[in-house]
This record gives C-alpha cells, structure tokens and sequence, in this order.
C-alpha cells in the first residue's frame, strides 16, 4: 500500500504518531519564547479583574492548573480559563501561516494535563512542535476563504490541533490519535464576528478545552470516524475549499525537515491588539514622532491597504477600547493623538471624544496597484497612513514589517521586558530560568508549582 492510496486523515495522524521527540529540537527555542511569551500574556490577563467571571465558573474539584489562583480544575476546565486569559487581551503571539494564535491553544491544553500526569520537558515541547506545525498546515489545506467567511483560525483549527498536540503529550498512538481527530472535528467552531468581546478569547480558551476532551474521550476507547479530512463530507470541503491537487503535500511533505516554528516562527507583540492593526501603529507612531503637527491640525486620515488586508479589523467606529484592537481607525487615531499603545487606552473603557472626533477623520482605502513588498508579513501585506493637514501638507508613511513580526523581531531584551511587565514581581526571572533548561526537566513539577503561585 503507498501513502498515495492512503486516506488523508490516517497519513497525517500516522506521522504524527510515529514522530519522535528528538526530531523535533531544531524548534525549541522558538517554542520557548512562545512559552514564555503566552504565559506573560496570560498572567498579564489574570490581573484583569473581569476574568475572575470565569475563574468563579471553572473553580472547584480537580487538581489541575488554573494560572495564578491558587485554585484547581479538571484537565478541560483548566485548558479553557488558561487560554481564555492568554487571549484576553490579545497580547499573545501569532503566526502567520496559522493567521491565528497557536500558543494561546495549545499551551493550556499541555499544561493541563502537565499539571496532572509526569510529563517530561522534551516531550512537552515537542508536542507543541507537532500543534503548531498541525495548526499552519490545516491553515494552509483549508485555503483564504476559511477566513474571509468569517471563521476564527484559532478556535476552528485550534481544536484540531490541541487535540494532536495533547494526544502525542499522552502518547495515545495511531487508532486513538486518529479517534482524537475525529471527535475535535466534530466541534470546530468560532467566528470573527466576536472579535472586540471577550467570546474572542473564550473561543481560544474553547478550542483548547475541546482538544483535551477530544484527545481524554480518545483515551478512554470513544470511537469516531478516521476520515474526516477527507472527501466531499470533511472539513476541507465542509469548511474550506476542498480537498486539492496539493493537499495531501501541504499536510504531509517535508514533515519533521522544515518546521513551521523554525521558518515562519512566530509573532510577538508590543502592543495589546489585533497584529492585523500593528502596520497602521507603526506608521501612526512614526508620523506623530516626526513632530509638526497636533491632532487638530488633521484635515483627514486615509488608511491604504491591500484589498482584504484588514479583514480581521471588524470595528469602523469602536465604542470601548475593547473594540478598538480591531479597528484600524482607533489604532491611527490613538497613535496620531500621540497616546501610547498601553492596556488603559485599549480596555473596556468608553473611547474619548478626542479620539471619536479622530477616528471622524479617518478613512479605509484600498489600492490593489500597490506592490508589497517582497518581504512584507504577513506575505503580500502593508499598510499606509497619510495625513491630509489643514495647511495643505500631506504626511505619509507605509508599514509592510511591523516591529515584532519575525522580519523585524524584538530583541531577547524586549521579550524579557515584556515578561517583567507582565508577571508579577519575582516571577518573570524564575519563568525564564526554568525554561532555558525545559528540554532537560524529566517533569514539569517545579514550572507547575510556579504558575499556581496566588499572586496578582
């Protein structure tokens, strides 16, 4: 029988099954920082006070973690509340092929059952490799108009891969790895209409608990079907494109020879919103740092982008700040004010009527003629701000690597500083030394023990 002949779902679970932790080291550093950067991100969502809503709702029996609170969970209910707060404020990386969040699911579904069950630190990591490497390549099989039709990548194809990535951490082999899939592919949900509410972050936090039960049911003996990518009645064609020509090379060619972490790696934030935005905050900032002008000298805001390049920027005119991470117009419009990029100027907090009267001004245009640039990040993504001044001036700056992205990345220091802002003191220094040496921990005791301190 030749891999050819055999279906698409079983040859991808095969290879995951059959993929030995070792093959997978080229990817750990950037596992790591992803480590890091989503468990900043997350006790960063801790200190909000509107997540203890959903602390009160998960609380109660069971042992595993619940970041932070000192409390503990069952596996499901703790994979939900952990990614649920790495999202929250959408400060947690992103990769680009993925056109999502990988670390904000997966990393709550392992460490869920991390906090439960001996686990060693190499296979650990190597279990987020397979996610995210699962993740981008569902990303790519399922094709552009998954997005564009309103689905969110990180809860629909998060549940798949949380379900792989937690079932290769429990080891569960081909036939139970293959009834993991089928049960994560009978929950794929999540949409972009929620983006600016906090259901944003609960489909992340979703998506990783349906990847434990999935990959737990699977354990226990349920049965599902072995084909669901396949066909006329699988998720591809359910709600994708279809299964093409090129399908079975995406999800299974070069698998274990280019990881995805180690090519397009992944994004990591500055700023506490939407990355679809970071290229209109580059260019706002810029032009506000030139100096020359205030931000009642502005006559009008054009905003250039590719034709879809701002699908993820649902809000045109946001009432909260919450709303704001997904406005192209309030992003501009707090850069152009000269304001920082700070957590109070993107929270639930009514926007001002200095920045409504901005946002007034501001315009989304679309310029299919513009070339991007060869390098741009996302591929075939810019954006441009120009400003029309009252006394005739034009200003304009255009954005196509956002400060962050992996073409233009932040520093190890930059990371590092983002964790201290983040964590509680005295923590940030004990997250990173434990995770220099992960890969050489036979169990993730000490790390747990760290994250369940009670501290805001």
């Amino acid at each position: 029988m030749t891999m050819e002949s055999v279906k698409l779902t079983e040859s991808l679970v095969r290879i995951i099954a059959e993929t030995r932790p070792g093959e997978t080291e080229p990817a750990f550093a950037m596992a790591k920082q992803g480590l890091l950067d989503y468990l900043g991100a997350a006790w960063k969502g801790r200190a909000q006070a509107e997540t203890g809503r959903l602390l009160r709702y998960v609380s109660g029996s069971g042992q595993a973690l619940l970041l932070g609170s000192g409390q503990g969970a069952g596996a499901e209910l703790s994979a939900l509340y952990n990614g649920y707060l790495g999202h929250y404020l959408d400060y947690d990386d992103v990769n680009q092929t993925v056109r999502g969040h990988p670390s904000t699911v997966l990393y709550p579904a392992l460490l869920a059952v991390a906090s439960l069950r001996p686990v060693t630190g190499k296979r650990f990591l190597a279990a987020y490799v397979i996610g995210a490497e699962v993740m981008a390549r569902l990303a790519q099989a399922m094709g552009l108009q998954h997005y564009r039709k309103g689905f969110h990548n990180t809860a629909t194809l998060g549940v798949l891969a949380s379900a792989m990535a937690t079932g290769y951490l429990l080891q569960l082999g081909t036939d139970r790895l293959l009834n993991a899939m089928g049960i994560a592919a009978a929950q794929v949900s999540g949409i972009r209409l929620n983006f600016g509410t906090e259901s944003k972050p609960l489909q992340a936090g979703l998506a990783a608990q349906k990847g434990v039960q999935a990959a737990l049911l699977a354990e226990a003996g349920i049965a599902a079907g072995h084909t669901v990518l396949d066909g006329e009645q699988g998720i591809f064609a359910l709600y994708g494109e279809g299964v093409r020509g090129d399908t079975r090379d995406i999800l299974l060619g070069k698998w274990g020879r280019s990881w995805e972490l180690c090519s397009s790696g992944l994004w990591f934030k500055l700023y506490p919103f939407c990355s679809g935005a970071s290229h209109v905050a580059d260019s706002a900032r810029q032009l506000y740092q030139a100096g020359g002008f205030l931000p009642e000298d502005i006559q009008k805001v054009a905003l250039v982008f590719p034709p879809g390049g701002d699908a993820a920027l649902l809000h045109r005119r946001p009432a909260t700040g919450e709303e704001g991470r997904f406005s192209a117009e309030y992003v501009a419009a707090v850069g152009l004010s000269g304001l920082a990029y700070t957590l109070e100027n993107f929270s639930l907090k009514p926007v001002s009527a200095r920045l409504r009267q901005c946002m007034a001004r501001v315009e989304r245009q679309y310029d299919a003629a513009v070339i991007p640039g060869k390098t741009a990040m996302p591929p075939g993504r810019f954006a441009v701000v120009r400003v029309y001044l009252k006394d005739g001036r034009i200003l304009e700056h255009r954005t196509d690597i956002p400060k962050g992205s992996p073409g233009n990345p932040l520093t190890a220091e930059e990371r590092f500083q983002k964790l201290l802002d983040c964590c509680p003191e005295g923590i940030a220094p004990q997250l990173a030394a434990f995770v220099e040496t992960l890969e050489s921990d036979t169990d993730l005791s000490s790390l747990i023990k760290i994250l369940k301190t009670d501290k805001s």
